[in-house]
């Protein structure tokens, strides 16, 4: 839209108020008034090459494309008038004349925009006695399936790479009756968003590959569920069947994910139908588990925790930072009560302090929606777009718009949108406090002693650290701090880098956190006082436990793997709540409760802009098993205590959340040097399919080019 100026438009003899510039198409949307089309979409650009949304427009001589044709003040427009129609038909005329007649067998019956707008607009018999093209289909990878006999030439999946992946990964080839939509010299499509032009296709050109002539649209039920394989809480519509997912779609929502998802987030469910899934409770009896009820097994968790009390020998719990806020509260609290102290969630936290720790919780202070609106973003320490898809697509969306973006990390990244500064090396820790001394610099800011004296011990900083403090001291201006420094042995010297920057320059942050529930692993912390003794991961994997208890997460999902198996091995008795069983468990667990995945669960979730968003997937699990929550309370009757209820729990939820919003204190000191260990770069490097026991167990991501470990 060229500016906000009110004008009258009349659509089929109803006055509406349009602004100047606006397109035809979307005042259309806005009033209510079905206009037919398939290459237009809402989050692309135009292309008006499919000709469907031709309406007559008075004063005009031909009929005019909706999508591209800008409203002007008293413009009339008739979009069921007889020129109109005629339009349209005509248009759909042409479309089937080379489509193929397969609609029986093609997986986009249903859910066909051509196939629903031919009931309206085709005609019952053809008058082209020719014969039908075909073309040639192309492997895109174990994701996408091709049909593209069936393709419109809509250019919806062109658009799509080259304006919201930023990568061309498919394009037009040939002309005329001859175009084509192919890959460039038979390449794969694998950018991480790449799956959603299997929504965008409006036929059945691009299809999921996996759901491939497994079921009808019509045979599916849906639930609204949030995405647990990163920080961000993507919106996501789960398709079932007999209890069985059969496909997850986006949901839109405009203020997180748009219409986007990540392809882990459409495909990683496939882990949960793993032959390693554990069915009953297990007691192992000599060096052989036994199948046990699962009151049983419970009963004995109660035992060995009785046993460790009255003798006050040492108990240790590990639990996964994406598991449900009501589960980890539940565990925070009994470990309260019992008065244990080592309990933890940050799996992949390279070094602890733990009062820092405690008092500030990772999250962003701006909603995902205003990221799109950022001038300057400086990215640290991150590989954005293996870490939080969506987020990388915003920050691509400010880019586009003309943002400058600057990346500081330990190597460079691939990022389909221009890096003004990219100070990467070996030494980028050193870069983020030279930037921070050029700010200081830069806003003439008198600080602390332990600061100022950190940073006389630094170099000069150059033209480009200067360049990116001054971009940080612009409005609208952010910093995102990511998983590859908060791996970091260093990583409490870079947050408090990050966090002393972003308080000279008054720019916004947003710190990306382990798994999807992080904030809500803190919230039992952040409201109980008698916390700050608990913990951290590195203290207990440095110690030997009478009894460990590990919850809903696995030896791979830490950086910490070989110190964890080492802890297993060491703990007198180790106690598994695990939907899965591997190598580790067979050989050093005592007890293994089988849980619920997140696709099997109910609950909440609080995402980095600390939104709290409720699932539930009691429909897709049969009524005889039992939730996670119910495996939870069983350990508080065993131990005969009292638990709040579900109730209680989202209230305390609530009012962590508000401590952490109301909050806008940030760290003001550089730490004293830890004796944190430098982690193995194998250990840290961020694979977006292999993050979490679902995912590595998704057969279809893990032939992706990533699962593989292929670049």
């Amino acid at each position: 839209m060229s500016d906000n100026k009110k004008i009258i438009v009349t659509i089929d003899g109803i006055e509406h108020e349009a602004q100047q510039g606006q397109m035809l198409i979307e005042l259309t949307d806005q009033t209510g008034t079905y206009v037919p089309r398939f290459c237009y979409h809402e989050k692309l650009s135009i292309a008006a090459n499919c000709r469907m949304c031709l309406v007559e427009v008075e004063n005009s001589n031909n009929a005019l494309p909706a999508c591209a044709t800008p409203v002007i003040d008293g413009m009339v427009v008739k979009t069921k008038s007889k020129s109109a129609k005629t339009a349209q038909e005509s248009t759909m005329e042409f479309l089937l004349i080379n489509h193929p007649l397969d609609c029986p067998i093609c997986d986009q019956g249903g859910e066909c925009e051509l196939q629903d707008l031919a009931y309206t607009y085709g005609k019952n018999q053809s008058r082209f006695d020719i014969q039908k093209q075909t073309k040639k289909n192309d492997d895109l990878g174990p994701l996408v399936s091709t049909d593209m006999t069936r393709c419109i030439m809509c250019t919806r999946c062109v658009r799509f790479g080259t304006e919201i992946a930023g990568i061309q990964e498919l394009g037009t080839i040939g002309r005329g009756e001859d175009s084509n939509i192919s890959t460039y010299v038979s390449q794969t499509v694998d950018h991480e968003l790449s799956g959603n032009i299997i929504d965008l296709c409006p036929v059945g050109a691009l299809n999921n590959k996996p759901y491939r002539y497994t079921d009808r649209t019509w045979e599916l039920d849906q639930v609204e569920s949030i995405s647990p394989h990163d920080c961000i809480g993507t919106n996501i519509m789960v398709h079932k069947k007999d209890d069985i997912i059969r496909r997850i779609v986006p949901k839109n929502n405009p203020d997180i994910n748009e219409a986007w998802i990540a392809d882990r987030d459409r495909f990683g469910f496939d882990g949960i139908y793993s032959e390693d899934r554990v069915s009953n409770a297990l007691i192992k009896s000599d060096k052989d588990f036994d199948e046990s009820k699962l009151s049983n097994a419970i009963d004995q968790v109660v035992e060995h925790i009785r046993s460790c009390e009255n003798e006050n020998r040492s108990i240790a719990v590990l639990f996964s930072p994406s598991s449900s806020t009501e589960e980890q509260y539940l565990l925070s609290d009994l470990c309260h009560q019992l008065g244990i102290t080592a309990i933890d969630s940050r799996l992949r936290q390279g070094e602890f302090i733990n009062d820092l720790d405690r008092r500030f919780t990772p999250h962003m202070n701006i909603t995902l929606s205003e990221v799109d609106t950022m001038k300057n973003t400086l990215v640290i320490g991150s590989d954005l777009r293996k870490e939080t898809p969506i987020l990388a697509h915003r920050v691509k969306k400010s880019a586009d718009s003309g943002a400058l973006i600057h990346s500081i990390n330990a190597h460079s990244s691939e990022y389909h949108f221009k890096i003004d500064q990219d100070l990467s090396t070996d030494n980028w820790v050193n870069n983020i406090g030279l930037v921070l001394k050029a700010a200081i610099n830069l806003t003439k800011n008198h600080l602390p002693n332990n600061i100022a004296d950190h940073l006389d011990l630094l170099d000069e900083p150059t033209a480009e650290h200067e360049k990116v403090a001054a971009s940080m001291c612009q409005d609208n201006s952010l910093i995102i701090l990511g998983l590859n420094a908060y791996s970091n042995h260093k990583y409490q010297l870079i947050r408090s880098y990050v966090h002393i920057l972003a308080s000279v320059c008054k720019t916004n942050l947003c710190e990306l956190s382990e798994g999807s529930n992080t904030i809500g692993a803190s919230i039992h912390h952040t409201i109980n006082d008698g916390a700050e003794n608990i913990q951290n991961t590195s203290e207990i994997l440095q110690s030997k436990h009478d009894l460990l208890i590990m919850y809903g997460f696995e030896p791979n999902d830490t950086i910490y793997k070989n110190e964890l198996i080492e802890c297993m091995k060491s703990a007198n008795s180790l106690v598994v709540f695990t939907p899965y069983m591997n190598e580790h468990f067979q050989q050093y667990a005592d007890i293994v409760i089988p849980i619920n995945t997140h696709y099997e669960s109910d609950g909440s979730m609080i995402n980095l802009e600390l939104r709290n968003q409720t699932f539930n997937h009691n429909q897709i699990v049969s009524s005889d098993q039992f939730s996670n929550v119910e495996v939870l309370m069983s350990l508080y009757q065993g131990m005969d205590m009292q638990s709040k209820s579900i109730d209680e729990i989202n209230e305390s939820i609530q009012k962590g959340i508000e401590i952490i919003m109301n909050s806008s204190e940030r760290i003001s000191l550089i730490p004293k040097v830890t004796q944190a260990k430098p982690i193995a770069e194998s250990a840290i490097e961020f694979n977006m399919y292999n993050i979490d026991n679902v995912l590595r167990r998704s057969k279809p991501l893990q032939q992706t080019k990533e699962g593989i470990g292929k670049e």
